[in-house]
This record gives C-alpha cells, sequence and structure tokens, in this order.
C-alpha cells in the first residue's frame, strides 16, 4: 500500500510539471489565453497536493512506525494497568487527537498555499489570512474531535468485540454519517457561512416549477453569503429528510442570468431526486467494511483477543492502513461522484429541454472559477470528483 500510494502523489506532482497542449474540443468553447491562465493556477495546485501528500505520508510512517510516540502515549495508557474496557478508550482518544493535531499542522502549509495564497493570486479569494485561518482551525478542531471520539471508540470494540468489532465499527459510522448528513446544513455549515433563505421572486417561480416537473417537494432553498470569502459560483445539495435544502451561492444568483442558474437549480434537483446523499452516505460506509475486513486478513492479530502490545500496535496500524487506503481508493470515490453528477446532468437536461443554455453556463461557470475544463488524465481519473466541463459539454451536444 505504501508504494502505491506514493506512486499516486508523485504522479499527482509530475501532472503539474509536465507540459500541457490545448485540445481541439477546448478551443472549441474556451481561447487560448483562458486555457493558459486555468492551467497556471491549476498546476501548482496538482504539484502541491502531491507534495502535501508525500510529507504526510513521511510524517505517518514517523508518527506509526517510531517507538517514541508509544512511548509518549503509552503510559497514559497503562496508568488503569493492564488493558481494560476503560483503558482502550482513553489509548484510542488520545491517539486519535494526537494524530489528527499532527496532520493538520502538517498540512497547513499546502493547505494555505492552496486555498489561500493561490486563490489570491488569481483573484478568486476575497478574506484576509486571518479569517481563512480562522476557518481552517475551525474546521482542524471539529476533526480532533471526530478523529478522538472515533478512535475512542474503535479502540473500545476492538477490545471488547475482538471478533466482531468490524461489524461494529461499520454499523455506528452508518449510524454517525447518517446523522450529521442530516445535521450538516443545521449545525456545521453555519459555523463557516452565513445562510438566508430565497427572495428572488423569479428564482423562487422557477423553484417551484422545476420542482412541480420533477415531482419533488421543495421545502428550503438557501442563499450562501459566498460573496464574502469568494469570486467563484457554485450551488450544493445536502440535508436528509427533513433538513434536505438547496443552496445557492450569492455569487451565482448575482453574475449568472436566470436561464443559466435554472440548469444549476435543475441539476441539484436531480441530486435530490436520485438520492444521492444517502446513497453516498450508504457507499462510504461500504467502503469502511472493506478496509476493516482487509485490515483483519492482513493483521492476524486483529481476529484475537488483545493484550495491551497487541491492542496498541494494532491501532497505530490501523491508522495508517485507513489513511492509505483512503488515498489510494479516491479513484473509486471519484468515479462514483462523478456517476451521480452524470446522472444530475443528464436529470436537468430532460427537465429543462434546452441543450444550448446548459452548454452556455458549463462555459460561463467555467470562465467564473478559472477551472481546468481538461484536467490531466491521472487527475481526472484520480481526483476529479465531476465530469470536466469539456465531458459535461460534449454529453450535452
Amino acid at each position: 500500500m505504501w508504494t502505491v500510494a506514493l506512486a499516486f502523489a508523485f504522479l499527482c506532482l509530475l501532472s503539474g510539471i509536465l507540459p500541457r497542449k490545448a485540445s481541439q474540443e477546448a478551443l472549441r468553447y474556451f481561447d487560448a489565453g483562458f486555457l493558459e491562465r486555468s492551467w497556471a493556477r491549476a498546476n501548482p495546485a496538482y504539484v502541491n497536493s502531491g507534495l502535501s501528500a508525500l510529507v504526510s505520508f513521511a510524517a505517518l510512517y514517523l508518527f506509526t512506525r517510531s517507538s517514541p510516540v508509544s512511548a509518549r502515549i503509552g503510559p497514559v495508557f497503562r496508568l488503569s494497568g493492564d488493558v481494560s474496557s476503560r483503558g482502550a478508550p482513553v489509548f484510542g482518544l488520545l491517539l486519535g487527537a494526537l494524530a489528527s493535531a499532527l496532520f493538520t499542522l502538517v498540512s497547513l502549509p499546502f493547505s494555505a498555499y492552496g486555498g489561500y495564497f493561490l486563490e489570491k493570486a488569481f483573484g478568486m479569494s476575497r478574506i484576509s489570512f486571518g479569517s481563512w485561518l480562522l476557518d481552517y482551525a475551525k474546521g482542524s478542531l471539529l476533526d480532533l474531535v471526530a478523529h478522538g471520539v472515533g478512535g475512542a471508540f474503535v479502540a473500545w470494540v476492538m477490545f471488547r468485540f475482538p471478533r466482531r468489532w468490524h461489524i461494529i465499527a461499520t454499523a455506528a459510522f452508518l449510524a454517525v454519517s447518517v446523522v450529521m448528513s442530516a445535521l450538516y446544513p443545521l449545525v456545521i455549515a453555519p459555523i463557516f457561512n452565513e445562510f438566508h433563505p430565497l427572495e428572488d421572486v423569479a428564482l423562487l417561480e422557477e423553484v417551484r416549477n422545476l420542482s412541480t416537473a420533477a415531482g419533488l417537494q421543495v421545502d428550503q432553498v438557501l442563499v450562501m453569503n459566498a460573496s464574502a470569502k469568494t469570486a467563484r459560483v457554485n450551488a450544493y445539495f445536502a440535508g436528509i429528510g427533513r433538513t434536505r435544502q438547496v443552496v445557492l451561492y450569492d455569487t451565482l444568483i448575482e453574475t449568472r442570468p436566470l436561464h443559466e442558474i435554472r440548469f444549476v437549480l435543475a441539476h441539484e434537483l436531480g441530486h435530490w431526486r436520485h438520492g444521492h446523499v444517502m446513497w453516498g452516505t450508504l457507499l462510504s460506509a461500504l467502503g469502511v467494511l472493506v478496509c476493516l475486513v482487509l485490515f483483519r486478513m492482513a493483521r492476524p492479530e486483529a481476529r484475537a483477543s488483545f493484550r495491551y502490545s497487541d491492542l496498541e500496535n494494532c491501532l497505530l496500524t490501523l491508522f495508517a492502513f485507513i489513511v492509505l487506503f483512503s488515498y489510494i481508493s479516491n479513484p473509486v470515490s471519484c468515479y462514483v461522484s462523478r456517476s451521480f453528477e452524470k446522472t444530475a446532468d443528464a436529470f436537468a437536461l430532460s427537465l429543462t429541454q434546452d441543450s444550448e443554455s446548459f452548454i452556455r453556463s458549463q462555459v460561463n461557470i467555467a470562465k467564473s472559477n478559472l477551472t481546468d475544463v481538461q484536467p490531466p488524465p491521472f487527475i481526472r481519473w484520480f481526483a476529479w470528483t465531476h465530469p470536466t466541463t469539456l465531458e459535461r459539454i460534449l454529453a450535452a451536444e
């Protein structure tokens, strides 16, 4: 796994270095000046992503293989004597929180470059570095809590149910994911951005018309105050059950004509109609189960009763395994995501019956966001969660 992960990171880095040439399809819709500017933004981002992964893997290796790490947190775990149902979660909590804090610090320079300085250089970011850092701190704190609690739970079920811990952990992940998907629009999203109900009369009429045509009851369309932080235009669908909502960036409403926003709305309704949030949650849980089953197959001590040394080593190895598995399975996650997006695009085209406006909206949104409309093949395969802009255009022609 280490070899594959390192190879993927290196290929990501290499994708941002190799020379690029515009295809005839790209030049049909975008001028050479735009393409060169989009590459000037995207290529350093690919290099940054590859370097970030390589440095993170180095930190991961040191964290999980270095005896000083275990020597420092092990004694705290042993305060309760031999491993017990009380001592195990203490160690898991410390391990999860420490790992989260470590990787927050390791990734900070790369996140700052890609998420702030590069965005600022190309006019995409509208916030100060202090504001960006505050958002990063908020996200990191949420990660620390999640990893700490998750580590404590996994350590406890490993000790308490050594033969079924992988099934219990997966079930818990699924339950928590469903709850968090429902709560995200109400609890998590407002931590980072401000929202208000859509008030534009013409847009509200479009929502009613589209939702009626789609056979959906849309109770809530919100506008996010994105312009305070970014020049990008976007929209998304979030929530499960009664918390489902379509969210439009205010930058989208302010800069794009009604017929283009109509397609964005229809696309998000496609996600709603096909239950993509729930399907994504279920498939994520399946991925967790596959990861844990493979780990148990590779580590015999993960299938039997634990002594302290077994549990300590097993948790450290499990942490590394999860990180590496998540990274090398990213193409699978992206493939699923792209299939969802293709389905939503097809739904939008069927609902609106206006391919010309769809193509025009894709071109204009790509220009507004300085999108890499035809990324390098490896990047498209490994990291692209949406069909490329050209793929979406060609599918609509």
